[in-house]
């Protein structure tokens, strides 16, 4: 399988049409479709969907996509590291960050990185759960920071931080203090994940261990929106203090911490099992777990942390 046809087939993927995706390498369309047949003609598989509106990736093509992404990640990688053992660590590294610490540790992280490394260019990503663990185990990122990855499958780990769990909104609602129990929650009208969001599933696990329900009122898989829900309206959502902490501190919204239960979560740094990290993802790791440790010592974070005394 030759290299210029896969990265031919994933420029065709990303533009979602050939013209486009010929005129983006500077190549006749004629030509370019060629490459993609030829390596269609060679797995004996059909790739792409075509049709008016342009190409769409059959299941065999999602799978190739996905297989093509980490195989040009880690060619990449080891260009790097060839240039990397002669001068200063160089090259990019991604990072993609659970969407409830993104808010807090995105903007630290970058600046500690671009002090420290100044010609690693760092690219952060913030998603959801899901999206996020798709991302490490395809190798699409180097590493990640991610919530409760215990059953990852594929996927090596490191604990960070513990982290409780609070009800915020616009103001506290009458039973709740600093602290809130638990089997309050089932009277207020929540903002939560879907019924896939892992954090939703540990939560409603824990009403059902209490004899209680959950209230969910609205279903949105976007931290920006459970905000702007909650700020907008008499609602109140579940997460991490991190998540929302510039809010609350500024004095928009209000937290009061889950407890009787409490309510956990651990974020650990997150790699493919199979894959070792770059010296240039390596450094942005240790960069990024000094910087946990001083926001901790500093309590900028909230939480109780893991992180071993020296790096393994």
């Amino acid at each position: 399988m030759r290299l210029d046809h896969l990265r031919y087939f994933v420029e065709a993927a990303r533009s979602g049409s050939i013209s486009a995706a010929a005129r983006n390498v500077r190549l006749a369309q004629p030509a370019f479709s060629a490459h993609i047949r030829a390596l269609e003609q060679e797995l004996g598989l059909t790739l792409l969907e075509r049709s008016a509106k342009g190409v769409t990736l059959t299941e065999a093509g999602t799978r190739l996509y996905d297989g093509a992404l980490s195989l040009f990640r880690h060619v990449d990688q080891v260009r790097e590291e060839t240039v990397n053992a002669q001068s200063s660590l160089t090259g990019e590294v991604r990072v993609v960050l659970a969407a409830s610490a993104a808010p807090l540790l995105a903007g630290q992280l970058y600046w500690a990185v671009r002090e420290a490394h100044p010609q690693i260019r760092l690219v952060i990503l913030d998603l959801m759960r899901v999206e996020s663990d798709t991302l490490v185990t395809s190798r699409q990122v180097d590493f990640g920071l991610l919530p409760n990855v215990s059953t990852l499958v594929g996927a090596a780990s490191e604990p960070v931080l513990a982290q409780d769990l609070y009800l915020v909104g616009r103001t506290r609602p009458p039973e709740a203090g600093e602290e809130i129990a638990f089997s309050n929650l089932q009277h207020l009208p929540l903002v939560m994940g879907g019924r896939k969001n892992q954090l939703r599933i540990e939560m409603e696990h824990t009403a059902a261990r209490i004899g209680h329900r959950l209230n969910v009122v609205v279903e949105q898989d976007s931290l920006s929106v459970f905000r702007s829900i909650a700020l907008s309206g008499r609602a109140y959502t579940v997460v991490p203090y991190s998540a929302f902490a510039m809010e609350i501190e500024a004095g928009l919204m209000v937290a009061s911490r889950i407890v009787d239960p409490g309510i956990e979560r651990t974020l650990s740094f997150v790699w493919h099992e199979f894959s070792e990290l770059s010296l240039s993802a390596r450094a942005v790791k240790e960069v990024f777990r000094d910087l946990v440790k001083t926001m901790m010592q500093r309590n900028q974070i909230r939480g109780r942390l893991l992180l071993a005394s020296e790096a393994d």
